[in-house]
């Protein structure tokens, strides 16, 4: 039997200790990647892969929970990456290693709810999840005709749907078109990549990252538009994540895209598909009540910002798919409401748009606006600060 030589009682040192969980070795991609292949079952779970972000792990539970620290602040992606039984004390752990510190979580399922709960968090639902049986979707029916429409139009334009693989041999030519495509798409987004919960195009390493594309020409043409998909291995599926097109791509292109990775999927005898959370849309949790000033901002929102922040556009453009389920996700917090420090720090890890961006496209879009930066320093009138609430929140449920 090993000795431990100390000055403390013997009693004290037979007693079992428990290990102390990590805030700074960060695990191996290969351990990461595991834990995600085993219990990953939120649809943006791959995609915590990815990125700057930081982990959280327990030589108590298997699994890591993902996270970026802001302005004091800790924000979760997503739910913790372990088993269902072991949420509870491995958000526990986390809240006691960050000492105090407020922390929320975004894009939380209904099956990790309880844990939050459990732990003390608060919670909001602040949107529903467009997903799909693929042993049922079909564009047969009345209620398939624009979508339906739209796919065979753009096979008439001579679009093909392929996989295309970033690494096998002569592959390097479509990956230059890729990443042309992908910058023309983000130039017309202001050159920001959506952030924590989407993923990137992730052509320079090897990945579960599956790429389909569309190329007019009849397959050998250019490459009109390509959906990057992401595994959901606890639920088998996909995850239609990093979605790109030209901007004068054929029309129907990303309708076929769409309704060809699906049919594919399905004949690989894959279960569902999702095209992520449609933010703001579908808010009927009871729950809501409780938030009432969180609620009416949401609707708001939702109702009435366009362009940019056009949630209702992306809510319908999901819609016309007809997902055979909407379901629900929503943002935790450990504070009796989310602060505007909170929000703050989560518009700033997601990396969807700075608040000098916010308020530069305020400017951009009005002729009576003042410089950006001054509008930072003071907001004059009640229009001002709208603007910058609503495009602070904006910012925060677009990814």
């Amino acid at each position: 039997m090993q000795q431990l030589v100390s000055n403390r009682p013997v009693s004290s040192l037979t007693r079992r200790i428990r290990p102390k969980p990590s805030l700074q070795v960060r695990p191996g991609r290969e351990k990461l990647e595991a834990w995600v292949s085993q219990f990953g079952t939120n649809s943006s779970s791959y995609v915590l892969l990815e990125g700057s972000k930081r982990y959280f792990t327990s030589p108590n539970v298997d699994g890591f929970i993902a996270y970026q620290l802001s302005a004091g602040v800790a924000v979760i992606g997503g739910d913790p990456v372990c088993a269902p039984a072991d949420g509870y004390t491995l958000l526990k752990e986390f809240l006691h290693a960050m000492c105090g510190r407020p922390v929320c979580a975004y894009q939380v399922t209904p099956e990790t709810l309880g844990a939050f709960r459990r732990a003390g968090f608060r919670d909001a639902q602040i949107g529903k999840e467009a997903i799909f049986d693929l042993n049922r979707f079909t564009l047969a029916g009345g209620q398939m005709e624009l979508v339906r429409a739209a796919t065979n139009k753009a096979r008439r334009e001579g679009v093909v749907v392929f996989e295309h693989y970033p690494f096998a041999l002569g592959a390097e030519e479509i990956n230059k078109e890729l990443r042309a495509v992908s910058a023309e798409w983000l130039q017309s987004k202001g050159n920001h990549e959506m952030g924590f919960l989407l993923g990137s195009l992730g052509l320079e390493r090897r990945s579960g990252k599956r790429y389909f594309v569309a190329r007019s020409g009849g397959g050998n043409g250019r490459v009109e538009g390509f959906i990057v998909c992401e595994p959901i291995y606890g639920r088998n599926g996909y995850y239609l994540d990093c979605t790109r097109r030209r901007v004068d791509a054929v029309r129907g292109t990303m309708e076929l895209l769409t309704s060809e990775i699906f049919r594919l999927l399905h004949a690989e005898g894959y279960d569902i598909g999702s095209m992520g959370l449609a933010p703001l849309a579908k808010l009927d949790d009871p729950d809501l009540r409780r938030h009432p000033r969180l609620k009416k901002l949401m609707q708001f929102v939702y109702e009435r910002v366009e362009g940019t922040y056009d949630f209702k556009h992306l809510y319908r453009y999901k819609a016309k798919y007809h997902p055979h389920s909407w379901e629900r996700r929503y943002l935790c917090f450990n504070q009796r409401r989310p602060s505007l420090r909170m929000l703050y720090a989560t518009v700033s890890v997601r990396s969807v748009i700075s608040l000098h961006d916010i308020i530069k496209r305020k400017k951009l879009n009005s002729r009576h606006e003042s410089r950006s930066f001054e509008l930072l320093k003071r907001v004059k009138s009640w229009k001002h600060a709208a603007s910058f609430v609503i495009g602070l929140f904006s910012a925060l449920l677009l990814s």
